[in-house]
């Protein structure tokens, strides 16, 4: 039996009017729920939870020397952690595929050494692509990847060999003020964090990274729901993860335009809904951490 069809924008929206009593939505009734509904509905789930597992996502930025400050990715609404990516040596790829790399001509690393090791694409095409060593054969060169690349690399580009992580301690930017020499230069420890006016902020690095090695940063965050377009494919997910949240949403929403007398009822169920759907995709809350050995 085939799955289900996945639910979108317009085939939720229209579930949630007909629910409402609209057997066949207007044009406008549509735009209405869409354009504003459901944004409030994002806005109500926000509000009670910025840290659900379904808006986790994680990224890698190649440092250059000397320089310490960083912008966050676009949506970013808060980190969970960090850590330095820290290598020895920068190589040419020779080739690629999505999920292999032809490491340079002149490595000397073997097999034993390389293999359960990450590959960061340091400059070009694939740059700030990670993925881990699989397998590696010391006669061709070639490693076999996972994940797959998120930018597929080309010849010419170069890599580094991932050789130690440095966890980075969190601060706020108020901490930062209080340093004597931040052009201090040596591998990073510590990550201050900076608010400002486009909702995501940036971030400054102390040490300042130095020039006699090669880093990157690796942190998993948490992606801002307002932000979040409507058709993305995050989005999309989420239409399906809470498909009954949406519809209650709208639903509740345009029986209340209507001054209809089940309007209280349903805006109340809806509220619920939005409690137990944050509770759920919240860490810790439904895991016990003294089973599982997770803590959040």
């Amino acid at each position: 039996m085939a799955a289900p069809t996945a639910p979108d924008l317009d085939s939720l929206t229209t579930e949630a009017l007909k629910k409402a009593g609209y057997a066949s939505p207007s044009t406008a009734q549509l735009s209405r729920a869409q354009d504003e509904w459901i944004e409030e509905v994002k806005n109500d789930i926000w509000l009670l939870g910025k840290r659900l597992k379904s808006l986790q996502a994680e990224h890698v930025e190649v440092l250059n020397p000397g320089q310490s400050r960083y912008n966050f990715p676009s949506g970013f609404s808060s980190i969970l952690d960090a850590k330095i990516l820290y290598g020895d040596d920068k190589m040419d790829v020779q080739d690629s595929s999505s999920s292999t790399l032809t490491l340079d001509a002149d490595e000397t690393e073997g097999e034993d050494e390389i293999e359960g090791k990450e590959i960061l694409i340091y400059s070009g095409t694939g740059k700030a692509s990670l993925s881990q060593v699989k397998s590696f054969s010391d006669t061709t060169l070639i490693a076999q990847m996972s994940p797959t690349w998120g930018t597929t690399p080309i010849a010419g580009d170069t890599y580094v060999i991932v050789d130690l992580y440095i966890p980075l301690e969190l601060k706020s930017i108020s901490h930062f003020d209080e340093i004597a020499l931040p052009y201090e230069q040596g591998p990073p420890n510590i990550l201050y964090q900076i608010g400002d006016e486009n909702h995501y902020g940036y971030y400054r690095l102390f040490p300042v990274p130095d020039d006699d090695y090669y880093y990157a940063i690796h942190f998993n965050y948490y992606i801002n729901l307002l932000t979040l377009d409507l058709a993305s494919t995050r989005m999309t997910t989420l239409y399906q993860r809470w498909r009954n949240l949406w519809i209650q949403g709208v639903k509740a929403r345009q029986l209340e335009s209507d001054d209809d007398d089940r309007a209280a009822n349903e805006m109340t169920r809806y509220f619920n809904m939005v409690r137990d759907t944050v509770r759920l995709e919240t860490y810790g809350r439904n895991i016990k951490s003294h089973f599982t050995g997770v803590r959040a």
